[in-house]
């Protein structure tokens, strides 16, 4: 049975695989079972082990599969990077299993807009069942017509249903064909076909609407005056003030506003103290600038960051700055991931892309990544203030990347 617990009957078909780190490895399934069943019945745990050795030892991690989806995400809520199990350094790490990701339900799922109210399920199969293995097919519309538990954007459509493949070749298929393809009876435009929003999409569009309204709160802000005089001089300072507002941090927020206003107040911010270039505003100006880079990384996550970050995973490759830009780092906290060391090096500079290594076979980091920037100005200066820098036990080590030419003698 390769060290798992086995039931003859077998989990939902949208069940996930998940991988779980940070566990004893004198920890036995029996343990683990107890530790996973208050969210829900398990179907299979696979303890990583060390076949080198004899008897076989723990790694210290597992794969875990539940019977359904619901207790694979709630025991994730309950457990990841929180709950430390006795004698751990670091809390639990617990994500879908690298070969699950590739065929997780929300990668398969579309949304059909403009349909029309006369139109039932078996309607909207027959209409995609040509592209594929249809797992799910349902309409949502209330008693007036109108869709239920949907976004505002989503209910203003006449009618809408969702539609889940077997795969997302399937899916991709049926957008190509069907999207915008003919007009239902009684719709005002052609049938909308797309991939449903997930999770991520739905957080994105809650960050932009509070980026929005916090952008509207700080140009009635009485600093913005103030800080209108540094447009000219300073658009990435502004920059980095506009991603702070889009985080709900409201502290952080306000942190800025108090320190631009200290700051116009001391060292004179406006135009005219400005054009002076007096040692004392230049020194107020960079203590504001200080400020502002300071509150800003306070501030993420960030739709800025988040971008990066997804262009990233998308470009598959990193994305290097130029010759003297780009900085490797060592000596990471295990926990750290790609969103924290962008978070730690963004106040130096303009960040291309920000990757931690990850074992492929333990899913854990290496305690390594690097940091691109777009100029070797910003790469200078993370070094002065980075390296050496104490985290916990740990203190960074950061350099710049060597290049290729380094290895040549002349």
């Amino acid at each position: 049975m390769n060290g798992a617990l086995e039931h003859s009957d077998q989990p939902d078909p949208d069940a996930i695989k998940m991988f779980v780190g940070q566990i004893p490895r004198s920890w036995s399934e029996k343990e683990l079972k107890e530790l996973f069943e208050p969210y829900g019945a398990v179907y299979q745990i696979n303890i990583l082990r060390d076949r080198s050795q004899n008897p076989p030892q723990s790694k210290g991690c597992c794969f875990v599969t539940f019977y359904t989806r619901k207790a694979a995400l709630e025991a994730q809520n309950a457990l990841h990077n929180i709950k430390t199990l006795t004698g751990m350094h670091h809390p639990i790490q617990m994500k879908p299993a690298d070969s699950e990701k590739s065929n997780a339900v929300e990668d398969r799922k579309l949304f059909i807009g403009m349909v029309s109210k006369k139109c039932n399920e078996n309607d909207i199969r027959v209409m995609f069942s040509a592209f594929g293995q249809i797992e799910e097919c349902r309409i949502l519309r209330g008693p007036d017509g109108l869709s239920r538990g949907l976004s505002q954007r989503e209910a203003n459509v006449k009618g809408c249903a969702f539609v889940t493949f077997s795969t997302r070749a399937m899916a991709q298929n049926a957008i190509k064909a069907m999207h915008q393809s003919q007009t239902m009876e009684g719709c005002s435009s052609p049938i909308v076909v797309k991939f449903a929003d997930t999770q991520k999409d739905k957080e994105q569009r809650r960050l932009q609407q509070q980026l929005a309204q916090q952008m509207q709160q700080l140009n009635n802000a009485t600093t913005w005056g103030s800080l209108t005089g540094l447009g000219g001089l300073t658009p990435q300072y502004l920059a980095l003030l506009q991603q702070a507002t889009s985080s709900s941090n409201l502290g952080a927020f306000s942190g800025i506003q108090q320190m631009a206003g200290m700051a116009a107040l001391n060292g004179g911010l406006g135009g005219a103290g400005l054009t002076n270039g007096t040692a004392g505003t230049m020194d107020a100006l960079t203590q504001a600038y200080s400020g502002i880079q300071q509150y800003a990384a306070a501030a993420l996550p960030t739709l800025y960051s988040q971008s990066l970050l997804q262009q990233q995973g998308a470009a598959g490759s990193q994305k290097e700055g130029p010759e003297g830009a780009n900085l490797f780092i060592y000596h990471l906290p295990q926990e750290f991931g790609d969103q924290d060391i962008l978070q730690m090096f963004m106040p130096f500079g303009n960040v291309v892309s920000a990757k931690v290594f990850i074992d492929k076979q333990t899913n854990l980091s290496k305690c390594f990544g690097f940091v691109s920037y777009d100029n070797p100005v910003s790469a200078q200066a993370a070094i002065q203030a980075m390296n050496g820098f104490q985290i916990g036990m740990k203190r960074l080590k950061v350099q710049l990347k060597r290049s290729k030419n380094d290895s040549k003698p002349y």
